[in-house]
């Protein structure tokens, strides 16, 4: 699932910036969204940064 983050968020040590675009699995993107650190991303992103749960 492909979001875009609203607030600065750190993962797997890697700071990511507001307005970046992040593909994640279904339950870590729904997660970040509930905390209200993202939304869900325009259906084709230019450029998704690839993460994986454990990285």
């Amino acid at each position: 699932m492909h979001i875009e983050l609203i607030e600065p968020h750190t993962h797997a040590g890697q700071l990511h910036a507001p307005g970046e675009i992040l593909d994640l699995d279904e339950a870590a993107a729904q997660w970040l969204i509930e905390r209200g650190a993202a939304r869900p991303a325009d259906p084709q992103p230019q450029t998704p940064i690839k993460t994986r749960k454990g990285d």
